[in-house]
């Protein structure tokens, strides 16, 4: 399958304005998830007051939601800098596990695809 100039500038442009808002929220979550003077040294809940503890139990809750979607953003800018390297190389919407062609409908909803949805699923 073979891309028009024009298409691939239209998936480059879509990728790049994923990848600064992925890059936003990332930062937005690492910042959330920073450490809190309010959170025990260890990562443990403190016995002493329960009130305490239910509010140290929501901290480390919140804390874990946002580190996880950190590492979640992370994986994706690297799904997007891969699509972006198969611009470069000329492999765009062709699959990274043999090559074969990724619907272009696929790509349209997911830019930084590099498998097919067999492929994906059996992954």
């Amino acid at each position: 399958m073979a891309f028009t100039t024009e298409q691939l500038e239209t998936f480059k442009a879509s990728l790049l304005e994923e990848r600064r808002r992925i890059e936003e929220d990332r930062a937005a979550y690492a910042k959330e998830s920073g450490d809190d003077p309010q959170h025990e040294a260890d990562g443990e809940l403190s016995d002493s007051d329960p009130d305490n503890s239910a509010d140290e139990a929501n901290n480390l809750f919140d804390r874990d939601r946002d580190l996880a979607a950190v590492e979640n953003a992370t994986r994706l800018l690297s799904k997007i800098d891969r699509a972006l390297e198969k611009i470069e190389d000329g492999t765009y919407g062709l699959s990274d596990i043999d090559g074969t062609p990724i619907p272009v409908e696929r790509l349209e909803a997911i830019p930084y695809a590099v498998t097919t949805v067999e492929q994906e699923e059996a992954n």
